[in-house]
Formats: C-alpha cells, structure tokens, sequence
C-alpha cells in the first residue's frame, strides 16, 4: 500500500470511493436483515404487545448496528461483507490491521447512518477530506484503502 512519510495511506491507496459505494450498499442490505433478526428475536424472548413495544424492539436492534462493521472490521481482516466483495478494508495510520476499539469508534454512527440522508453526508465528508476519510474514520484514525 502506498504511503506518505509518516506512514499513512497515501491519496491514491484511499481512492476507492465507487467501491466504498457498492460496499455501503451491501452492509446495508445485510444490517437491515441484522435489525429485523434482532427485532424478531427479542420478540420472541419477550412477547412484545402493541405498537410501541414492536417499535421499541426495532429501536433496540437498531443499537446492535455499530457491531456489524466493528466486529467483522476487528475480526476479518478489516473488512465487512461488502467491503470483502469490494475489494476493499479499513486500516490504522501504520496501514496494518485496526484494533477492535478502532473499528468500534469508526462504526458508532452507524445507528444514524441508516438513512440516505446521513449516508449522503457521509458520502460528501469522502469526497472532501485528503484522504477520502469519514468523520468517524478521523476520529478512529483509520482509512478505507484496497485490500
């Protein structure tokens, strides 16, 4: 991987925004799925009467989001299954692996990002930063680069 004097990803090992695209597109697919299976589960555990209670079982699935990307992240080569079939992965400021708490802090707003409009901004703070980073990616000192 290409990088600059203190080691980190240079601009062109982290140009794969197209592929972060189609990665995100994925993730998403399969962290719905992830909500509902929650939602389900808890539903049966505890036999949920009304609409609030339904809704509060979603809610409830919608906390388990940030362990999606931060445990398949620490776990799988820094990758998710979207960012597998992208042909991408994330990776500390060294370019090694990133640690669990890294993917975690990465992956946090996740439980807002599962709206278009969270995910656009998401989107526009890539395409503006120096290199393609996320907010989150800044704060968890972790970069999105080929894998």
């Amino acid at each position: 991987m290409p990088s600059d004097t203190s080691g980190r990803p240079d601009r062109h090992a982290t140009d794969v925004v197209g592929a972060r695209i189609g990665a995100q597109f994925v993730d998403l697919v399969l962290q719905f799925v992830q909500v509902v299976g929650v939602a389900v589960a808890l539903g049966s555990l505890v036999r949920p009467e009304g609409e609030a209670a339904v809704r509060g079982l979603v809610g409830l699935g919608f906390l388990t989001l940030p362990l999606y990307g931060g445990l398949l992240e620490g776990f799988w080569n820094g990758q998710t299954v979207g960012k597998r079939l992208a042909g991408i992965r994330v990776v500390d400021r060294r370019g090694d692996d990133p640690s669990v708490g890294q993917v975690l802090v990465r992956n946090l707003p996740a439980v807002v990002l599962f709206s278009w409009l969270t995910s656009a901004v998401a989107l526009a703070a890539i395409a503006t930063s120096e290199r393609n980073q996320r907010v989150f990616d800044g704060v968890a000192g972790t970069y999105v680069v080929r894998a």
